[in-house]
């Protein structure tokens, strides 16, 4: 047997002799504060040039429209993901052997249901003060949450996903208002009340807490079906277990102390919202690619532009209004759904539509969370009174600009790449393009109506935009009688970067959002901030001083990247004022 201090002796060395080579030339905290440095920079010449221009380009013009890299795997789990976060979860999904020749186009992502009770515990033991009246309400925000944060993953792909507020007003006048009765439904008369090819089923079970002492968590699990409403078969089933894990072992007892208390934090309401978001971006990002094109571009000929949809407002509601009845008939439900018995305090029926506990709130990082995350993020915001005035609905994202990166490997503020130029400008457009569909997907979980990305491409491409200064060539309004669409967003990557000190390590993104009216082209609102995802591991024994400069190191990793692109996209449609529409709509 070796004596302890032999292996320490060697270990650390090993450590500093990788430590000292990786920075010969740059200490690890001057690179610190040298990215501080370069980053705050930026962001004040960003927020400067923002004021003036819908958003800036340099000198370089950065080519639209390029292959995506990584676009169906930029997000998901790797099994080394799942070994070095400790975390048991899976997620699964299994596809119908005629999936191809029913590719989901227009779907309608149907209330989720809670399969379990809605109280507060941690360790399986319940501790929640909530009230009992509460708790049928804490039910549906539980799931709705859920089925929201599934529904914008959904409108950031090529999907077309009828809004929620469509959906939930049409059940409500077809006294639809349990899950029982929901599912006692045959689908194809779903599908016609709600002009979808295809309907989305969710369960999810009772979210569950862990704390051991150096190690905590939060554990989300759920599932869905996809079902076609032409033929009323399933397409696609998925579940996933998601854990939100930290464990950090120590061997000092002032360590472990220290441990503990920060393990518990784990358990915030932050927490559970990222951990909700990684369950469902896993699922969404399982679902097969569409085969086929909806929108073909042709731009050789004149009058061959791919056509949006006409500016109505639910349309689809306004069919149902003309067709079925306000109590649908027997023959609409495969068997007689279950009463709900007023009386009864406890059943197995979960109502619909009750009032949602805390929606913006649960968005929205507080000042503890950025003090616990060691984040020295913050946002900035500018609303005009356009906003109020001209109520926008229907949205088209834009091509983002990336003019953090230049399609290369930003670390502690140093650009590094050995990529070609080719492969630049498509890893530039690539970066670009995940936060604009970041930002798409949680503005449609504010229930405003996206337009396709794909579709919104597609005219841009057949009107002749190749680069982004065409954007500054095209005034608003032209781009709504383009669209079909009454607000275009603006879009710009103003930092994205990795950072390493030792027992320190973060991924940072940064963003800049304008919403712009079509039809005065007047600046409604301007959203600018960024997010650090980091890790800090404080310790005090050189052998834990050794395993916590590893263990952070390991936090730059791909799917890393995507939580904080994730998040600075959530904290930034958090901050954009509701309309009196989005508030008439959502209740």
């Amino acid at each position: 047997m070796f004596p302890r201090n032999v292996i320490l002796q060697s270990f650390l060395s090993s450590s500093i002799g990788l430590l000292s080579f990786f920075f010969f030339f740059y200490p690890p905290l001057p690179l610190f504060l040298r990215a501080s440095e370069v980053y705050l920079t930026s962001a004040t010449r960003s927020t400067a040039s923002a004021a003036s221009d819908p958003i800036s380009i340099e000198e370089d013009d950065q080519p639209l429209f390029l292959e995506e890299i990584g676009q169906s795997s930029h997000g998901k789990k790797h099994w080394y993901d799942y070994l070095i976060e400790a975390d048991p979860g899976s997620c699964i999904v299994q596809t119908a052997d005629d999936y191809e020749q029913n590719v989901p186009q227009k779907i309608a992502v149907l209330p989720f249901s809670l399969k379990g009770s809605a109280k507060f515990s941690i360790n399986g033991l319940k501790i929640d003060p909530r009230k009992e009246d509460l708790l049928e309400s804490w039910k549906w925000t539980i799931a709705q949450r859920a089925r929201r944060v599934f529904h914008g993953f959904l409108s950031a792909r090529e999907f077309d996903v009828i809004p929620l507020s469509t959906i939930d007003s049409i059940l409500l006048r077809k006294k639809i208002g349990t899950d029982s009765a929901l599912k006692a439904l045959k689908p194809e008369i779903l599908g016609q009340w709600l002009g979808a090819d295809c309907l989305v089923y969710g369960e999810i079970y009772p979210y569950q807490r862990f704390y051991l002492v150096m190690g905590s968590g939060i554990r989300i699990k759920m599932s869905i079906k996809i079902v076609s409403s032409k033929t009323g078969k399933v397409l696609l089933s998925g579940s996933v277990n998601r854990n939100y894990l930290d464990i950090n072992p120590r061997f000092d007892p002032v360590d472990i102390a220290v441990s503990s208390v920060l393990t518990l934090s784990t358990l915030r309401d932050i927490n559970l919202r990222r951990a909700e978001d990684e369950a469902c971006r896993e699922l969404a990002l399982r679902i097969p690619l569409s085969p086929r094109k909806a929108y073909p571009v042709l731009p050789e000929k004149e009058n061959s532009f791919p056509k949006p949809l006409a500016l109505r407002e639910n349309e689809s509601l306004v069919k149902t209004d003309e067709q079925a009845q306000d109590n649908p008939p027997e023959s609409c439900y495969t068997e007689p759904p279950k009463a709900w018995a007023v009386t009864e305090k406890k059943s197995e029926l979960q109502r619909f539509f009750l009032p949602e506990q805390h929606f913006i709130e649960h968005s929205k990082k507080k000042k503890v969370d950025y003090l616990l995350d060691v984040d020295p993020s913050h946002f900035k915001c500018s609303t005009s009174a356009f906003l109020m005035i001209e109520q926008p609905m229907k949205f088209a994202i834009l091509p983002f600009i990336d003019d953090a990166t230049k399609g290369k490997f930003v670390i502690n503020g140093i650009p590094l790449s050995l990529r070609s130029k080719e492969r630049r400008a498509q890893m530039r457009w690539t970066i670009a393009n995940r936060l604009r569909r970041g930002i798409a997907c949680y503005l449609a979980q504010r229930d405003w109506e996206i337009q396709s990305l794909d579709l919104t491409d597609n005219i841009l491409k057949a009107h002749g935009w190749k680069k982004a200064s065409d954007m500054l060539k095209t005034d608003p309004t032209t781009l709504g009688d383009w669209l079909g669409v009454d607000c275009v967003v603006y879009g710009r990557v103003s930092s994205m970067m990795s950072i390493y000190a030792l027992m320190y390590s973060a991924c940072r993104v940064g963003i800049e959002v304008k919403l712009v009216s079509t039809k005065s082209s007047k600046s409604l609102v301007e959203v600018s901030g960024s997010r650090t995802e980091s890790s800090f591991a404080p310790a005090l024994d050189p052998l834990d001083i050794a395993v916590s400069s590893v263990t952070t190191a390991l936090l730059i990793r791909d799917v890393t990247f995507k939580r904080a692109e994730d998040e600075v996209c959530r904290e930034i449609v958090a901050r954009i004022p509701s309309t009196y529409k989005e508030n008439n709509r959502t209740n």
